[in-house]
């Protein structure tokens, strides 16, 4: 299933969610940011299986007809929007709070441009040619993200008050985007190769 219906509501969405949790963190409000980055990674993640799904439950006949790099291509376009999200939250939280963490900033600067790679290889992947990556690179994405979410929940500091609260909570729900996203994508891509 194509993304582009998507796009609108979620980038609204990004907007929405992004500048509720920048506020939140402005406040103090971390249980308004948690439900905020929340409800970005539910529907994000939704959407995900929305246009992955149909690639391991359609008929055979029908998921032959789907090219495989056009699947990693929607994925790729996903994942660079959950960047997209954690570098604007992050951005905004270092030039419009008070929250004084000075990685707010590089780590928001690494999302940003996370996110104009991954656009850039999704805008490559639509020319015509273009092959899909190894599988096993997409896993190691998710395998290097899970690791991240295991350190972060695993010393306690997802649960601590300090002046780092709003990319602990960025880290936890856009890592639990893009572990998603690249389960769905790996999933998707091994059904199409296979066909």
């Amino acid at each position: 299933m194509p993304l582009k219906p998507y796009a609108p509501v979620l980038a609204l969405l990004l907007g929405l969610t992004a500048a509720t949790i920048v506020a939140a963190g402005m406040t103090g409000a971390r249980t308004i940011a948690a439900i905020a980055a929340a409800v970005f990674a539910a529907t994000v993640m939704a959407v995900g299986w929305r246009i992955n799904n149909s690639y391991w439950s359609a008929p055979g006949r029908l998921v032959a007809a789907v090219d495989p790099v056009d699947a990693v291509r929607r994925n790729t376009v996903l994942a660079a929007l959950a960047y997209a999200w954690g570098g604007a939250v992050l951005l905004g939280t270092e030039f419009l709070s008070d929250l004084d963490w000075y990685h707010y900033g590089q780590y928001g600067l690494g999302a940003a441009i996370l996110a104009a790679g991954l656009a850039c290889y999704a805008a490559r992947l639509a020319r015509p040619g273009a092959t899909p990556p190894a599988i096993w690179l997409t896993g190691l994405h998710g395998g290097a993200v899970v690791v991240g979410l295991a350190y972060l929940v695993g010393s306690g500091k997802a649960a601590l008050v300090r002046a780092d609260w709003v990319a602990n909570v960025v880290f936890l729900w856009g890592g639990l985007v893009i572990v998603s996203i690249c389960a769905l994508s790996a999933m998707a891509q091994a059904r199409l190769v296979r066909r």
